[in-house]
């Protein structure tokens, strides 16, 4: 601790960074994001840690899943679960808690307290521009569960001439998908069409079939010059098999096969914004959004299957849940030119009702094939959950941007969060109907020191999170669950030279209260706070421009997630590292571009080992893989082929144990992807 600190202290009077922009255009100084302060303005002016996957390193990848891209970035991994289901690491041990905000252009795509582990299988990744993700606690301008991060994904805007495309890609594992779009400007504005179909069957895993199918519609307009807007219309329509994670033996005998004959997953989901903006004057400016979010999540979940006394019996249930929300975000901008600054002041309004209702299964296991069969409902009433739930957010905040010199910025914002649960039990039994109320200011300050080729950042910041609905509603066992606090300060640089680019981010993120996933002594995972936690890394990132046909990318983190006052099951844990947590993640890339039709890469993934258990008793070692990408563009089409986990590597994306349970079951590992080859095509009709 005492050597981090002095280590801190030389990068402050050195000049720390603005961790800087991850973008294939290779111009990583006159980077322009968005999502650091909720405007426009380039990567320099924002003391954060940053990245962008742009445009062109999107297209190039030709990404089946989300995670495939942000795996690239340094401080993210994002473990696949199958079919588009994932977890998520970002500053935090891996795992499927609330700290973690997705956005899309700037708007979440769920309501907060409803946080799901699965929310990006809600965005459509044939309408992806480019991915803004920052790091650290971002509640002062978000709110709740901007803790581990931001993700920010930007659609594909109008375009400046019509454009039609058609694309389609297969793999060896069963992937199909086909995808249309279309954009066309007006006098006043454009339109911009973008839809796909996925489908996926017997894929290598069993019991791992599952679709999707999408549609963006967004209109831009203008009125009388000084109003402009948009709107949009996103419908996601998903269904998947579970196949969930499997035990040792499974995984030890390298066996694909699977317990599950009937868990799903559905998905529908639709969201509707409509941005409206004024121009005041060449000062001031005034902007609207209003969203309406329609979401039900149908399933019948492996992670509900609890075992009994009886071995060939066992327990789940099978779940509806849906949301209605009604959403308004209003901003307005000052540039007070005079004083060299920026004032920006907004409100922030959430209403959401939700519905939960659960019926209770039994499960028929045959032991001799070791499948769950079938299930069935008990002959009495099977009604195990039924609630309804009002959410009400109301936020306020102010950020506050100004140039003390040219070349020092100062950057504060202010959150503050009201959250009220009305919650209704609609069963005579179970948790009272009650109402419980939550709040919060969350601060953000920071500094930027830029020269020409080189610079630095410092921020402090705190970040809040209210209990999910699901954490603390759930009748069938109700945990006793506090609002989780962190607090983070860090600092990074970044450095450009000729055909060298360099960055990093070094941060303390402490928290207070955390929720952890802590598997029972029957199977079922409840969560429950974990006392105090650290968690200590470095970010970084270089690039290497060799000559003009090759690049090298490293992007890489060396994190430590600690329990510092812990105590879980009766077992204290105090100075153990967490669960899941690996203190090294790396992305290597070699880009190959020999013309402007032609080009290729080379990527290697690394992961170190972790502790699988909270007790540090048990280890998964980690994994190696690497990806193959080349493409070819004709005139008016293109062709690419990827080969995934090139070497066919046998992992786990996430393992874990139950310290508390002896024997083969207490281990779960979630299947990695083996050997994929993906071939595309595609086809620009109007271009």
């Amino acid at each position: 601790m005492v050597f981090f600190r002095k280590f801190i202290a030389g990068i402050l009077i050195l000049g720390s960074s603005a961790a800087f922009a991850q973008d294939t255009s290779y111009n990583n100084l006159t980077t322009i994001i968005v999502s650091a302060n909720k405007l426009k303005e380039k990567r320099t002016a924002s003391p954060v840690a940053i990245s962008v996957l742009s445009p062109k390193i999107i297209d190039e990848a030709k990404a089946q899943r989300i995670d495939y891209l942000l795996n690239k970035v340094s401080g993210v991994y994002m473990p696949t679960i199958g079919n588009e289901q994932h977890m998520m690491a970002i500053r935090q041990p891996i795992s499927l808690k609330g700290l973690y905000l997705f956005l899309e252009d700037g708007m979440p795509i769920r309501t907060s307290g409803l946080y799901s582990s699965n929310a990006l299988i809600e965005i459509n990744t044939s309408n992806i521009h480019s991915i803004e993700i920052l790091k650290g606690p971002a509640s002062a301008l978000y709110g709740a569960e901007a803790i581990g991060g931001v993700v920010n994904f930007l659609s594909t805007p109008v375009p400046s001439k019509t454009l039609l495309n058609l694309s389609s890609q297969l793999s060896n594992g069963g992937f199909k998908k086909v995808e249309l779009q279309y954009g066309t400007p007006t006098t006043t504005g454009g339109w911009m069409i973008n839809s796909s179909y996925t489908d996926q069957k017997n894929g290598p895993v069993d019991y791992s079939d599952y679709n999707k199918k999408t549609i963006t519609i967004r209109r831009d307009f203008k009125i009388k010059g000084k109003w402009t807007g948009y709107q949009t219309l996103n419908y996601i329509d998903y269904y998947t098999q579970m196949i969930g994670s499997v035990d040792s033996i499974h995984f030890a005998q390298k066996n694909l096969s699977s317990q599950q004959s009937f868990t799903f997953r559905q998905i529908n989901a639709l969201r509707f914004r409509q941005n409206l903006a004024y121009q005041w004057n060449e000062n001031n400016s005034t902007t609207l959004n209003v969203m309406y979010r329609n979401n039900t999540m149908d399933q019948n979940p492996t992670y509900s299957i609890a075992s009994t006394a009886n071995p060939t019996k066992y327990k789940g249930q099978v779940n509806s849940n849906h949301f209605d929300a009604y959403v308004l975000d209003l901003q307005h901008q000052w540039n007070l030119n005079q004083l060299k600054s920026k004032l920006i002041i907004g409100g922030y309004l959430d209403m959401t009702k939700q519905n939960l209702i659960a019926h209770y299964i039994d499960i028929f296991k045959d032991t001799a094939i070791g499948k769950y069969t079938r299930y069935s409902y008990p002959m009495v009433d099977s009604l195990v959950t039924s609630y309804a739930t009002q959410i009400n957010n109301k936020a306020m905040y102010v950020n506050f941007i100004t140039n003390l010199s040219k070349t020092l910025h100062w950057n504060m914002a202010l959150r503050y969060d009201d959250f009220e649960y009305l919650f209704t039990n609609k069963l005579k039994y179970g948790t009272p109907s009650s109402n419980n109320h939550f709040s919060n200011w969350a601060p953000k300050l920071g500094f930027t020191y830029n020269q020409n080729q080189w610079g630095g950042y410092m921020n402090y910041s705190e970040g809040f999170v209210p209990p999910q609905i699901t954490e603390i509603y759930n009748t069938v066992r109700v945990p006793y669950l506090l609002p989780q606090q962190f607090t983070n300060i860090e600092v990074g640089a970044w450095y450009q030279w000729s055909k060298l680019y360099t960055e990093f981010s070094i941060y303390q993120l402490n928290g207070d209260n955390e929720i952890i996933s802590v598997r029972q002594t029957d199977g079922v995972n409840l969560n429950q706070n974990s006392g105090s936690t650290k968690h200590i890394g470095i970010e970084y990132q270089i690039k290497y421009k060799i000559n003009n046909q090759w690049e090298w990318h490293w992007n890489a983190t060396n994190a430590k997630h600690n329990y510092i006052h812990t105590q879980i099951k009766g077992v204290t844990v105090d100075g153990n590292q967490m669960t899941a947590a690996p203190q090294f993640f790396s992305n290597m890339a070699l880009y190959w571009k020999p013309t402007i039709a032609l080009h290729g890469s080379l990527e290697w993934q690394n992961q170190s080992n972790y502790f699988m258990d909270e007790t540090n008793a048990s280890k998964y070692p980690g994994f190696t893989i690497f990806n193959i990408r080349a493409g070819y563009q004709f005139k008016k089409s293109e062709c690419w082929i990827a080969i995934l986990n090139a070497t066919n590597s046998y992992y786990s994306t996430m393992a874990t144990k139950n310290f508390s349970v002896s024997g083969n079951s207490a281990y779960a590992y979630y299947i990695g992807d083996p050997r994929t080859v993906t071939i595309g095509w595609k086809w620009y009709l109007i271009k």
